[in-house]
């Protein structure tokens, strides 16, 4: 509950300084939407990955934000947890309606009960829909101390596809 308490805090102080409008994004792992992975894990798993995106610097066709963020999984070896906070230098438009971003974030994994230090970097391509709608791809490299230690697992870094909306309030 704290924790709860803490980030929708930050998220409204942060809201409150934006210069511009908040993204709202929901993400869900490709991959274990359509086909599953090779450790157990069916098609349709969950795996959803949230971000609150509050700008803070504007451009002519660019900005800067900052951002809380958080994944959720229910894997076959347990939930799989991530908060992180981050920051991104996003191009509104590259090519008619084609947006995209390149985002680094710093945060905590819990799995099993322990937690683990993360970074990951993101890169993302959107498409605008509307003017508050766009689909959304990010392609996240992530760090996984935890795989190390509950698996003994000798990779370092995970890949990810992610495919979802963004939603501007």
């Amino acid at each position: 509950m704290k924790k709860t308490l803490l980030i929708c805090s930050c998220i409204f102080a942060m809201c409150s300084y934006s210069q511009s409008r908040v993204n709202l994004t929901l993400h869900h792992d490709a991959r274990l939407l359509f086909i599953g992975d090779n450790k157990g894990n069916d098609a349709l798993t969950a795996n959803l990955f949230f971000k609150a995106e509050i700008p803070i610097k504007k451009f002519s066709n660019s900005y800067l934000l900052v951002y809380p963020g958080a994944e959720f999984a229910q894997l076959v070896g347990g939930s799989y947890q991530r908060y992180s906070a981050g920051a991104a230098y996003v191009f509104t438009e590259i090519i008619n309606k084609v947006g995209a971003g390149v985002f680094v974030d710093y945060g905590k994994i819990i799995r099993q009960g322990d937690d683990y230090s993360s970074y990951s970097v993101s890169g993302e391509l959107t498409y605008k829909l509307s003017n508050r709608w766009k689909l959304s791809m990010i392609y996240q490299l992530t760090e996984r101390a935890d795989l190390k230690a509950l698996y003994n697992s000798k990779q370092k870094h995970i890949g990810s596809g992610f495919i979802g909306l963004k939603f501007r309030l």
